[in-house]
């Protein structure tokens, strides 16, 4: 047994006695103002491992425990582990100092002394971090508990003769276990020794995880010297009445007080790991779906198995709108994914544009864009549901909330051709890394992923609203040549309105509308464009539907034939360049453009004028303005078709079409070109944007029959440098 030590030892003088202090009245908040002092992190600490010398530890206390009464079973710790052994060196000297100064602590009622005790404990263990002090004042107390068990474990055994007498020494042969005052007392020790362990395992998670992912962890950690106060005061205190073990009366002093204090702290560290432990698998389970679905994707069913279901979920289905039955995930498997990511209500504009790329992608012609197959593209709809709000339109029960969304849901189903995951099925920590990850903030994405399972576009949404079927695959920058193809309109058109550029930012519809350089034109329906623009703004379908419309006229105002004028001569030059660049291929962007620019030119000569109807950039028709002006005229007729059309722009130019069609053939398809001061070649070959055919060329004329081919072929040109050419088609 360790020796009493002098009571002024230097320990003892360090602190100077409070003889009114009663720890157990104080709360949480004053002993952490208390041992505030009593950490310093950059002195140098500890030369050991706390860990290891818990383990020590744990074996003296388990075996104990087993000695004090065999009836019980303890499960922890069968054996030290033979390498914490080997590589141990516990701070011996500090023990036993310790073990010695804890012991002839006072009895005080109000624990007074125990309390002086046990902050010069914590203040000499300065350096060392709070969970080592707490093992360290434990295997102090562990020097005396443990010796007095062992020797009297010889005792009864009566084989170790040495043993036998150190028990007479030690006065163990008088100890009486039947005594319920030693009962009382073991309940105590069992106690602080499961809350050191809980402190150990604390640390070790704490050196692991950071405690802003953890809310529990970070909350235990403010509370952490706390614990570790109640942890040495209860090991003081025990070490104080420790004679009770070798059968001396308890007297007036009682263990029940700091017994209830020190199983508090035992029950709330208890709980603080069972939530960290929660917190913790979830964080876990976090970085491992985070790894296989952003970090190291190798394959497109797994990503989706990491985002969207839980992880027992071996064979994960989801509903096939087009079969109307349950389909295993392995549908997705060598396939692109564009994961519809929304809430369950505000989506139907959403909802009918997939329907629309969900059409184009069905059809065959052509099966192959850009070296991609369309039908290897498949659409899925993943709702994200937070259980816990109520609905966003009115303030119902949580039954009535659940019903409401199950209606909804099993209503947008019904509207979706393609794939959809049940939003009951989505676990919390999937909403979570969609949220991190792909920037869900409640409002509707789509981000594409390749059957590798990377993302090849954190959201197409913009993409596809803007340019639909024409910026497939939706890669990130697939829509920037797109965005190029129209750029040659929307530089001029800037000039003469700078607010058109806000127009195109906002996304909304843009109607731009003006006359042409023919010597005369119809220019009634002009007049009466703008009373009919906001006669549709004003109508509740275009509200309801929350369709923005813009629209300007091109030209108007004082200047208004100089300001045409340069207009047609900058498309007139913009198609001379391109002509001269030789990029004509349907297949390219480029020679796309240069088809657009002709038809442009084509219009030059109308007697109706023209109008653009955009989407942002994209412009969506290009058309005349008379058969324009009577397409918002009858509204009426195709206003409802909106909707189920899935945009404005879709049932405007399907009904613009169908006035084109009742045209006569050539008053509906054949329009005249005509070139100012044309310097590129002449004889190069003009193709008719309508039909494809080539132009044939008669003095200076191109001239298109669709289809009628003429004997005569190109004629000689006396003078074919700087005068007028007009290009007939």
């Amino acid at each position: 047994m360790a020796s009493a030590s002098s009571t002024t030892s230097p320990l003892r003088m360090t602190m100077m006695p409070d003889p009114n202090m009663k720890p157990l009245t104080l709360d949480d908040k004053q002993i952490l103002g208390l041992v505030y002092d009593c950490y310093v992190v950059n002195k140098p600490g500890e030369t050991f491992d706390p860990e290891a010398l818990f383990s020590v530890v744990s074996d003296i206390f388990i075996r104990s425990f087993r000695t004090a009464d065999p009836s019980i079973k303890y499960d922890p710790l069968e054996q030290v582990d033979k390498t914490y052994l080997a590589n141990l060196e516990p701070p011996t000297d500090l023990l036993k100092r310790f073990a010695c100064q804890m012991r002839e602590t006072q009895h005080h009622e109000y624990h007074t002394n125990a309390h002086q005790t046990t902050m010069a404990i914590l203040k000499a263990l300065e350096s060392y971090s709070w969970c080592a002090k707490a093992v360290t004042a434990l295997a102090a107390f562990a020097l005396e508990y443990g010796i007095f068990w062992h020797l009297y474990d010889q005792r009864l055994q009566r084989q170790d003769s040495l043993g036998n007498s150190l028990a007479v020494l030690s006065h163990v042969h008088h100890a009486a276990l039947n005594q319920r005052d030693i009962s009382d007392y073991n309940v105590v020790v069992k106690h602080v020794f499961v809350t050191v362990e809980h402190i150990v395992r604390l640390e070790r998670i704490m050196k692991t995880y950071d405690g802003k992912n953890i809310p529990t962890l970070e909350k235990a950690m403010h509370e952490f010297p706390a614990f570790v106060y109640w942890t040495v005061l209860t090991i003081v205190i025990l070490a104080t009445h420790i004679n009770i073990l070798f059968g001396y009366p308890m007297g007036k002093y009682k263990l029940s007080d700091i017994g209830s204090k020190i199983s508090t702290i035992d029950i709330k560290l208890k709980d603080y790991l069972t939530q960290i432990d929660m917190q913790k698998a979830f964080i876990d389970d976090y970085r491992s779906r985070d790894r296989v679905g952003f970090q190291t994707p190798t394959e497109i069913v797994q990503v989706l198995k990491c985002l969207l279901f839980p992880r027992d979920l071996e064979n994960p289905h989801v509903y096939d709108g087009s079969t109307g039955s349950m389909v295993s995930i392995e549908v997705f498997r060598m396939n692109h994914v564009l994961l519809f990511v929304s809430g369950l209500y505000s989506i139907d504009d959403e909802t009918n544009l997939l329907r629309e790329i969900h059409k184009g992608l069905k059809q065959s012609d052509p099966r192959v864009v850009k070296g991609f197959k369309k039908d290897e593209f498949k659409i899925l709809w993943a709702p994200i549901v937070d259980e816990e709000e109520q609905d966003h339109r009115t303030l119902t029960s949580s039954s009535s909330s659940m019903i409401m969304r199950r209606q909804q849901f099993e209503e947008m189903k019904r509207k979706m051709n393609w794939y959809v995951v049940d939003y009951t099925i989505i676990p919390p920590i999937c909403k979570r890394l969609i949220r991190d990850r792909l920037k869900y903030q409640n409002n509707p994405i789509v981000p594409v992923f390749n059957p590798q399972g990377r993302l090849t576009n954190d959201d197409a949404l913009h993409m596809l609203f803007t340019w639909e079927l024409l910026a497939f695959p939706w890669r990130k920058g697939d829509d920037l040549a797109l965005t190029q193809k129209w750029n040659w309109i929307w530089t001029d058109m800037k000039k003469s309105n700078p607010q058109i550029n806000n127009w195109i930012k906002d996304d909304a519809y843009i109607i731009i509308y003006g006359r042409t350089e023919a010597d005369w034109y119809d220019d009634q329906w002009l007049k009466k464009m703008p009373e009919a623009l906001e006669r549709i703004k004003a109508d509740e379908i275009i509200r309801r539907f929350d369709i923005r419309i813009n629209h300007s006229h091109h030209g108007k105002g004082d200047k208004e034939r100089h300001t045409v004028s340069k207009f047609w001569s900058y498309i007139e030059s913009t198609f001379d360049s391109m002509k001269r660049m030789k990029k004509t291929t349907e297949d390219d962007v480029d020679g796309d453009t240069f088809n657009q620019v002709k038809s442009f030119l084509g219009l030059r000569q109308e007697h109706s004028g023209w109008v653009i109807l955009s989407k942002g950039p994209n412009i969506k028709l290009l058309g005349r303005g008379n058969l324009f002006y009577q397409t918002l005229h009858e509204f009426d007729s195709w206003k409802q078709n909106i909707e189920q059309d899935s945009g404005f722009d879709v049932s405007l130019k399907n009904y613009y079409e169908s006035l084109l069609s009742k045209l006569p053939h050539h008053a509906a398809h054949c329009r005249q070109m005509v070139l100012k001061n044309y310097l590129s070649n002449i004889y190069d070959p003009v193709y008719c944007p309508d039909c494809g055919l080539q132009m044939n060329l008669r003095l200076a004329e191109y001239t298109c029959c669709h289809g009628h081919q003429d004997d005569d072929q190109v004629n000689n040109i006396a003078d074919t440098g700087g005068g007028d050419v007009e290009i007939m088609r």
